[in-house]
């Protein structure tokens, strides 16, 4: 099937209008969201409790990406948009697939730069938790907070020695 597809390739016009449009038709879509790990001078992790969730209400700040838009932009964006506070993105940490949904998150380490609160259709509170009194979250998210604390500790670790 490859080898037809390929000769099918070869023998289309060089149009980049026509073999974008082939491509975008035949490839898999999928979500692209960011994720913002924000971790104040305490070593506790910035949560905020969604209106639209009732499962697990408490998670990371996160959102999607909008096309043409820069990662770290789109996270940016999304925490001022639904809690009114700045951040900046300090460095990517992991990245992550969801194994259910067509989704590829991007997780990035974050330092608040404006705390200043306000709720908004989307998020009403947001607090910091030590690791130990994390409300439920979602597993996924739960993992990844695990992930980053591994990979701090190991990044720390790694220039004390």
């Amino acid at each position: 099937m490859k080898a037809l597809l390929l000769k099918i390739w070869k023998a289309l016009p060089e149009s980049e209008l026509l073999r974008g449009s082939l491509v975008w038709l035949i490839t898999q879509k999928f979500l692209v969201g960011v994720v913002g790990v924000v971790i104040n001078q305490s070593q506790e992790i910035l949560l905020l409790k969604h209106t639209y969730r009732k499962k697990y209400p408490w998670g990371l700040p996160s959102g999607w990406m909008k096309r043409g838009e820069q990662p770290m932009k789109a996270l940016q964006r999304e925490i001022l948009e639904e809690t009114g506070m700045t951040v900046e993105v300090v460095r990517p940490l992991i990245v992550e697939v969801d194994e259910d949904w067509p989704r590829v998150d991007l997780i990035f380490l974050c330092r608040l730069i404006d705390d200043e609160f306000s709720s908004s259709d989307e998020v009403y509170s947001a607090k910091f938790f030590t690791l130990t009194e994390l409300p439920e979250i979602m597993p996924s998210q739960k993992r990844i907070i695990q992930k980053v604390i591994n990979e701090i500790y190991n990044l720390r670790r790694g220039e004390n020695n």
